[in-house]
């Protein structure tokens, strides 16, 4: 179930582009915000004198449908958003910071007895940081850094059977996240009381940021029923099954995202995984009746505005841009394109420390052959329509 932390004010109703002969490069300049006009056909105007919005009044279809080539577009238009009177926006990103030694007070003071693990790393400014990990004889961990807003923590005694049971990548062959109830509450609290909880451990270590979650329901029944352990050689390892599973074993497991401006923001995972999925969320976390048992932070970020809306590049462009990278591949594949949703992409490439924001779309889609079918994605520039690649 998604729950909004943060709402600002209504659903976008709609949002500006160039005029239908626009082929997705920068428009030269015009003196107006375009007016906006929702689905009933009511206008909302709006004007910012210091940005070159062309004055075309166009709107985001619900859907676009069309074919090109061997790309069969049957695709969902998605603007998630909160506010009918903000127009798309480039912005500046920086890692908020954890508090190490708060972080240590609220989840680690109470082991008496650890080691202490000191490395000296690089942030994301290129500054070399000390950084460090604790380690308690049972095994719970906590650790910060190199990049100023990461942080593990985990309690060793019940996470690994739950690795071993919930599995959130798609791309794992025991995928298996879609078993868990994102609705059902536990019994042990609710989910927005568990949430709640999390929220403040991240606000006592000072990270703080509007966010949308996920939180699954992880019910002692279907864990117990999917419990899965193997040996070095990929054979089934029953040693390492739990003994008994029961409803103390239960607990919520949350992905958290973060928001800006009503849109979901986006990063690519760890500078390696792109696509947009639960098990790529920024922040995670499990929680039990004993409490948080798991909280691992990655790229949280703190945003500035540059103070210069944008226009945004026509749909059928977008989708041009699409077709036209799936048409050049090689062999006999052919593609259906089902969601293009709009977000702001925080380049992580376009600077040390100081990163670009801009609006972004994530077309995704399935790729078909004789063999087999596979999920795609594609990350598109809104303004310039030109793919980015991470």
């Amino acid at each position: 179930m998604k729950k909004r932390l943060c709402f600002m004010c209504a659903v976008i109703l709609s949002m500006f582009l160039f005029g239908c002969g626009n082929t997705g490069q920068e428009q030269d300049s015009g003196s107006n915000v375009p007016d906006v006009q929702n689905e009933t056909g009511s206008e909302i105007e709006e004007s910012y004198a210091e940005n070159n919005i062309p004055d075309e009044k166009i709107t985001f279809p619900a859907s676009y449908d069309n074919a090109i080539e061997n790309v069969d577009f049957k695709m969902a238009v998605i603007v998630d958003a909160d506010s009918g009177d903000e127009f798309p926006v480039t912005a500046k990103a920086k890692m908020l910071k954890v508090n190490e030694n708060r972080a240590f007070q609220s989840l680690f003071s109470g082991n008496d007895d650890y080691e202490v693990y000191s490395y000296e790393e690089k942030n994301e400014y290129g500054e070399k940081v000390d950084t460090a990990t604790y380690v308690t004889p049972e095994e719970t961990t906590l650790s910060y850094g190199p990049f100023s807003s990461q942080m593990s923590y985990m309690q060793r005694g019940l996470m690994p059977y739950i690795r071993s049971s919930f599995v959130l990548d798609p791309a794992d062959g025991r995928y298996n996240a879609g078993l868990y109830s994102t609705e059902e509450q536990l019994s042990f609290m609710t989910r927005e009381e568990a949430f709640r909880i999390i929220d403040n451990t991240l606000k006592e270590v000072d990270i703080e940021f509007e966010c949308d979650y996920t939180g699954y329901a992880l019910d002692y029944n279907c864990m117990q029923s999917q419990e899965y352990h193997e040996d070095m050689d990929g054979n089934i390892d029953r040693t390492n099954y739990k003994n008994q599973w029961s409803v103390s074993d239960e607990g919520y497991y949350f992905c958290i995202n973060q928001i800006y401006r009503g849109l979901p923001l986006y990063h690519v995972y760890c500078e390696i995984f792109s696509d947009v999925a639960d098990a790529n969320a920024p922040v995670q976390a499990f929680i039990s009746k004993d409490g948080i048992e798991y909280l691992n932070i990655e790229k949280v970020f703190e945003i500035s505005e540059e103070g210069m809306a944008v226009s945004l590049a026509p749909v059928d462009v977008i989708a041009e841009t699409v077709a036209h990278k799936y048409n050049q591949m090689p062999g006999g594949s052919t593609y259906e394109i089902t969601e293009a949703k709009l977000y702001y992409y925080v380049d992580l490439s376009s600077g040390t420390g100081i990163y670009d924001v801009k609006p972004a779309w994530i077309v995704k889609g399935i790729e078909k052959s004789e063999q087999s079918e596979q999920d795609i994605q594609v990350i598109i520039d809104a303004q310039t329509a030109k793919e980015i690649v991470p």
